[in-house]
């Protein structure tokens, strides 16, 4: 689910529809805090995109370390959205390791932590079995 700038009115409509926990993903999440929490609350996780490394993006930077690392989730939201080292060009999945590494750093982690608590989090999510080591 993708939320631009309707925050109140989305919790207030998917609170009152919820019949349980909600299994689902606020994508390239933005926002003032009270709505991750509201997300949170009705079990969804929190993906993040590209624009958490753009240098003008602070409030959305200080939303990261708010998700719990069992609900972060973090995406390429190609074709748009490529990371500030590759910003203006066309966003495509390998530049998803600058996201990975700025979120990394703003949770205080190593990337591969980051990298292995997001995958385990989209493969519980989405029903798709670990890969093996």
């Amino acid at each position: 689910m993708h939320c631009r700038e309707a925050y109140e009115p989305l919790l207030t409509l998917l609170r009152r529809d919820a019949s349980g926990p909600y299994q689902g993903v606020i994508h390239c999440a933005s926002g003032p805090p009270d709505f991750i929490y509201g997300a949170l609350e009705l079990g969804f996780h929190i993906s993040f995109a590209g624009n958490a490394t753009f240098p003008n993006a602070v409030s959305l930077r200080a939303l990261v370390p708010l998700v719990p690392d069992d609900r972060l989730l973090i995406e390429t939201d190609a074709p748009f959205l490529s990371p500030q080292p590759v910003r203006g060009k066309t966003n495509e999945p390998a530049h998803v390791a600058h996201t990975a590494a700025r979120l990394a750093e703003l949770r205080g982690v190593s990337l591969g932590a980051l990298a292995g608590l997001t995958s385990r989090n989209a493969c519980r999510l989405f029903g798709v079995p670990e890969p093996r080591a």
